[in-house]
């Protein structure tokens, strides 16, 4: 009878482990690595994301391709050339587990693809609205901890960042110190230049960065408007002269800022970057195929199936009639 000759692989083994299993198991070690049933047993970076489902490749996008750029974007705004290139890398790795592909791989387009689930989407975060929804952040921390010293720096903020920072951002007033007087939204939940329109085109940049504090102080926001008095400027003045009329500032009381769009009213990066999606509309299918307890890998074949993306045969019938009547 022949003798079967047994070896041991140890992979990443200290010298001292190696004599170890060498005493204790009755083969012969060599190195790795080996053929196995014929074949060799390693596997090059393609070979090893060939065998992923598009479910596991899209956890590897969302949580490894898209968090790397978590700080960077976080500091600064990514031109739009930087975030093409990526989505491209992002793009080819969840179709075919490639860094490039082409078109006909891709069986539904990206930027449906990088929606959240309830509106139509994987959940594969929209770099752009991400890096907004982190820079929304120093805002935030301007407007809660102003006694940061960094503070007082001039922060470039892209014109959507600042527009769904003040929608968000809902203030109660105490002292005053820390609300700005024509911009934030502290009086009944609107801002003054909402509310008196006509007046708050006659006040200079300078004045509108007045906080409440300072403008209430001896009535300063009157000095404010400039130009010629109109009747409807005169109007909305006498309008905003009876609603601060009772308002009484407690300087014992700090300022409060409420986020709206969080149960806590305290920002978080996810709250702000589902705000960029409000009034989206939603996917009726979403919560059967993705809260469901199917396998990613059936989840994601639902989802192809609920956007009719499944190439099946009457489908390629009907995109090669329609090749060949383009042809004709």
């Amino acid at each position: 009878m022949a003798k079967v000759l047994e070896l041991s692989f140890p992979i990443q083994c200290s010298e001292e482990d190696t004599i170890t299993v060498q005493e204790h198991l009755p083969c012969q070690l060599s190195d790795f690595s080996c053929k196995y049933l014929g074949s060799l047993a390693f596997l090059a970076e393609t070979d090893k994301a060939d065998l992923l489902t598009k479910s596991g490749r899209k956890i590897l996008v969302q949580f490894v391709l898209t968090s790397i750029l978590v700080y960077l974007a976080m500091a600064m705004d990514l031109p739009p050339w930087t975030l093409k290139a990526i989505d491209k890398i992002r793009r080819g790795f969840l179709w075919r587990g490639r860094r490039d592909t082409k078109g006909g791989h891709c069986l539904l387009a990206w930027p449906k693809v990088t929606r959240p689930p309830e509106l139509g989407g994987i959940g594969i975060s929209q770099l752009q609205q991400l890096g907004w929804a982190l820079q929304i952040r120093w805002l935030w921390l301007h407007k809660s901890e102003p006694d940061r010293p960094w503070v007082t720096f001039q922060i470039q903020m892209h014109p959507a960042v600042k527009a769904l920072f003040r929608v968000a951002i809902v203030s109660e007033v105490g002292n005053g110190k820390n609300t700005i007087f024509w911009t934030d939204r502290w009086l009944h939940g609107q801002s003054l230049d909402q509310l008196v329109t006509t007046p708050f085109g006659s006040v200079n940049n300078k004045a509108r960065k007045r906080t409440v504090y300072e403008a209430l102080t001896e009535m300063k926001w009157v000095q404010d408007i400039r130009g010629a008095i109109t009747v409807p400027v005169l109007t909305e003045i006498l309008k905003l002269w009876d609603l601060l009329l009772d308002l009484t500032l407690q300087p014992e009381v700090d300022h409060a800022h409420i986020w709206q769009f969080s149960s806590s009213g305290v920002y978080s990066a996810k709250s702000a970057y589902e705000g960029f999606f409000i009034g989206a509309v939603q996917f009726g299918p979403w919560g059967r195929i993705w809260k469901s307890w199917a396998p990613g890998k059936s989840k994601f074949f639902m989802w192809l199936v609920a956007h009719n993306r499944c190439w099946t045969a009457d489908h390629l019938a009907k995109s090669e009639n329609a090749w060949l009547q383009v042809s004709l």
